[in-house]
């Protein structure tokens, strides 16, 4: 792991959640008083079992949040300066804001190509061009297989297809839902150089992951979250060589695995 120089502890934050409570229905407290930060330029992971509270924050991030009853009920947050508390996903990802979300939800009647396009259907025809081929660039597996229904791509390439659809909109805030769940070592090493090429083009990340060596391979920091709480954070070495964490961390990794 680096700590990348184009991080800005101090300035503008690329996503900054504040205080932030959720409740589902009138009785369920999915969050309680969360904060966390993702500089610019920074990869930033959120580590948690299932049902810690971490996908509750994706879809708050993302506008997508009023599933089942689902409301903030106080905090606020914020990309580069502007407030998306409460907005429309369409605003959000205008701002500069994508997503992969858990279970890949590509196009599966679409070729490669066309999810693509799909993934750059806010941008100038130009600029979908170049951005194809910097996905392609990035994933060589999805450029041989460009024309092929994205439906019969094994699982680690609709991973990476969501993954390369995201970038399509050229976000400057990637949010990255479990983007190794249930793909072989071998594609999450694949991922995780992924991640780190997008970081070194300037693309700040939030990374959800139970996979706990993977995250914290690749980011700057990290935030531990359980019952909807933050109760750990700190830079991803301190995280990955903390004693008293050891045993949580590498419990999450073997139920990722």
């Amino acid at each position: 792991m680096h700590v990348n120089p184009r991080a800005t502890p101090g300035g503008t934050p690329a996503l900054e959640v504040s205080n932030l409570s959720v409740r589902y229905g009138k009785a369920i407290s999915a969050l309680a008083d969360v904060s966390l930060r993702v500089d610019a330029g920074e990869v930033v992971t959120l580590m948690g079992l299932n049902g810690a509270g971490k996908s509750t924050i994706v879809r708050a991030v993302t506008g997508l949040l009023p599933v089942n009853g689902g409301s903030i009920t106080a905090g606020t947050i914020t990309s580069y300066g502007t407030a998306l508390t409460g907005r429309s996903p369409r605003y959000i990802v205008r701002h500069g804001v994508a997503q992969t979300m858990e279970g890949r939800r590509i196009f599966a009647g679409l070729t490669v190509q066309q999810n693509l396009e799909v993934g750059g259907a806010t941008r100038r025809p130009a600029d979908v061009r170049a951005l194809q081929a910097e996905v392609l660039d990035l994933f060589p597996r999805l450029a041989k297989r460009r024309g092929q229904l994205a439906g019969l791509l094994s699982g680690g390439e609709q991973q990476m297809l969501a993954f390369g659809r995201a970038l399509m909109s050229s976000p400057r805030l990637l949010v990255l839902d479990e983007p190794t769940l249930g793909l072989s070592p071998k594609l999450v090493t694949a991922i995780g150089d992924a991640i780190s090429a997008i970081r070194e083009r300037g693309t700040s990340v939030l990374l959800i992951e139970q996979n706990a060596v993977m995250a914290l391979s690749v980011a700057d920091r990290g935030y531990l979250i359980e019952h909807g709480r933050i109760f750990r954070e700190g830079t991803a070495i301190e995280l990955r060589d903390d004693p008293e964490l050891e045993r949580r961390l590498l419990g999450l990794a073997e139920e990722a695995a």
